[in-house]
């Protein structure tokens, strides 16, 4: 898993902040961004609140959310230099941590990326851009429904086309390589079709060769410069084909996985290591649990009887009923001294166990690296066999023109030779339409209906469980499930199964806000890469009530603390500031500029 902390943004005239910059720190918490137009008296729009999250997309993309032409970026007040500044860490699992500052400016356009101080800005500012969604491992598509979060701005995930949700859902649930695998394959397919279509051509040719030399005795000399010119050309494409399969092999020799072997072993060292950890804790329990049990017998057991002793069945004097009720605090003390030091093993069982989990995860992509890397590998014997396949034409073709150079005016030996290559030819067909026929099955399996199909089913049912959890969670009531084809079905309190349309305003939100959480949490547990950073435009703006937004900041802390994220939260409600755990950020836009001055409840 690739960990990315956004740290700070810096915006100086864009937009309509001006030159004054305003600065973004992203501390963990939950942020509230909101502000004054003293342009419009006690109007709370139009402030430049969106501006923040339209600064940090246009640093990683170039462009805003909202779609703005790069002429009416720059404010149009000042008119000076567009400048957005983004720093930010990347903790990679193949490359460690490093540290990244993205300058965008405008007038100049211009896009620069420093790594660890070193400037790795590519020759072009689209080349640039790609280098920074690769860094980063998201898209726009991506970024606007897992980090920015423009909820009145854009279509919700529900009311997307058929075509837009699958896009989308194959990108959250990295299902991609699928795709690209079916594209490779394409490729391997209309290769060998190609092949398959040069050796019919060359049968009909053979064939052709065949007949006009079975036929025509008076035009043997124009029929052997014919060949011969031909075959030469042949040769030259082939070698050709030959120097592009060299190139390949050369890459693919350069691999080696025996770093990733390395580290899985290394892996799997700490693997044992924490799993013979956990065993102790365990252990450590059940012997405090078992303390725990006896001495609650032993405290239910002193004093039960408060006239009588126990023991000598003696009337109980003042003095032995104080030393009774001291036992019994002497033993209360030390089951609660028991419970606390469970509560710390629990909690030390719980790190271990998130140790675990991180481990095998690191492993998984290990593992998935040195696989890559031995498909690849695998590769070789493919392009080496080609390589000596071409060959062999090349030297048949040479054999067939210093066959054709030699041939004299007795056209027998000519002729027995193009029968046999003819034979020769139609083997080569049969053999390739095996192996279209192969790769047809192969098609297959890879396609929708396939192994892909069965992938699916196994995400989407940790998907639809969180689906459901939000859903309860913010008191909807409805429940949404999808599957393996990427239909939902949404049901009712009633039990009836209902369109998305068919809710309110408000219900619609609560599943909007269901599925965002959702694919959220399976962003970061099935895809590559985990922000600390998410926005949330005028999410308390609209269609959510009182208790709505109680069970909206509910969720949003609980995300806090379980991801140590830092939350923005972009209202023109003042009362808002009260859900902030963070910062306040306050903007104020006076004379068309907007600037951050310190908020004041």
């Amino acid at each position: 898993m690739k960990y990315v902390t956004f740290e700070k943004l810096i915006i100086k005239n864009f937009l309509s902040i001006g030159e004054e910059p305003v600065s973004v720190e992203f501390d963990n918490g939950l942020h509230v961004i909101t502000g004054l137009n003293r342009d419009k008296e006690d109007r709370r729009n139009g402030v430049g609140k969106s501006t923040i999250a339209d600064a940090l997309y246009f640093a990683i993309f170039g462009t805003t959310l909202r779609d703005i032409k790069k002429d009416f970026i720059t404010n149009n007040i000042t008119e000076g230099k567009t400048v957005v500044e983004l720093t930010f860490t990347v903790d990679d699992p193949y490359y460690g941590v490093n540290n990244f500052h993205v300058i965008r400016t405008l007038k100049p356009s211009k896009c620069t990326i420093y790594k660890n101080g070193v400037d790795k800005t590519r020759d072009t500012i689209q080349n640039t851009g790609i280098y920074i969604e690769n860094i980063l491992s998201s898209s726009p598509e991506i970024f606007q429904n897992c980090v920015i979060m423009t909820l009145n701005n854009h279509i919700p995930f529900m009311a997307k086309n058929k075509v837009d949700k699958r896009k989308f859902i194959e990108r959250i649930f990295n299902l991609e390589v699928f795709s690209k695998m079916l594209n490779d394959l394409r490729s391997e397919y209309n290769e060998t079709k190609q092949n398959f279509n040069t050796e019919i051509t060359r049968l009909e040719e053979s064939q052709n060769y065949l007949k006009i030399q079975t036929k025509q005795r008076e035009t043997f000399t124009d029929i052997k410069i014919n060949k011969l010119s031909n075959l030469r050309e042949k040769i030259q494409t082939n070698i050709t084909k030959i120097e592009n399969y060299k190139k390949e092999l050369n890459e693919i020799l350069k691999l080696d996985a025996t770093p990733y072997f390395d580290k899985s072993r290394v892996i799997d060292e700490k693997i044992a290591a924490e799993e013979q950890n956990k065993e102790l804790l365990y252990t450590n329990l059940v012997e405090l649990k078992n303390k725990i049990d006896l001495k609650r017998d032993i405290l239910s057991k002193i004093g039960t009887d408060e006239e009588k002793c126990p023991v000598c069945l003696r009337s109980i004097e003042e003095h032995h009923k104080e030393y009774i009720e001291t036992e019994k605090s002497k033993i209360q003390e030390e089951i609660n001294n028991y419970a606390e030091i469970v509560a710390q093993e629990k909690d030390n069982l719980v790190k271990t166990q998130q140790k675990l989990k991180t481990l095998n995860e690191a492993k998984q992509v290990v593992l998935d690296k040195i696989n890559q890397i031995q498909i690849k590998q695998r590769d070789k014997e493919r392009i080496e066999k080609t390589i000596a396949e071409i060959n062999s034409y090349i030297k048949e073709q040479n054999n067939d023109i210093a066959n054709i150079e030699n041939e004299t005016y007795s056209f027998d030996n000519a002729v027995e030779e193009l029968e046999k290559k003819v034979e020769t030819t139609k083997q080569n067909i049969e053999n390739i339409k095996k192996v279209l026929d192969l790769l047809e099955v192969v098609k297959f399996v890879i396609s929708e209906e396939g192994v892909k199909s069965f992938i699916v089913k196994k995400i989407l049912r940790n998907f639809n469980s969180k689906l459901t959890y939000y859903l309860k969670k913010l008191d909807s009531n409805s429940i949404c499930i999808f599957n393996e084809y990427f239909e939902e079905e949404i049901v009712n309190e009633k039990g009836k199964v209902c369109l998305y349309n068919n809710f309110s305003g408000a219900e619609q939100r609560a599943i909007d806000l269901a599925c965002l959480f959702a694919f959220m949490d399976i962003r970061k547990t099935q895809g590559d890469v985990s922000y600390n950073v998410s926005f949330y435009d005028e999410l308390f703006d609209s269609s959510l009530d009182e208790k709505g937004v109680d069970l909206v900041l509910e969720i949003l802390n609980e995300r806090v603390k379980k991801f140590n994220e830092c939350i923005f939260i972009i209202s023109h409600r003042k009362e808002s500031t009260k859900a902030a755990t963070g910062n306040v950020i306050y903007l104020e836009k006076n004379n068309g500029i907007t600037r951050r001055i310190k908020f004041v409840d």
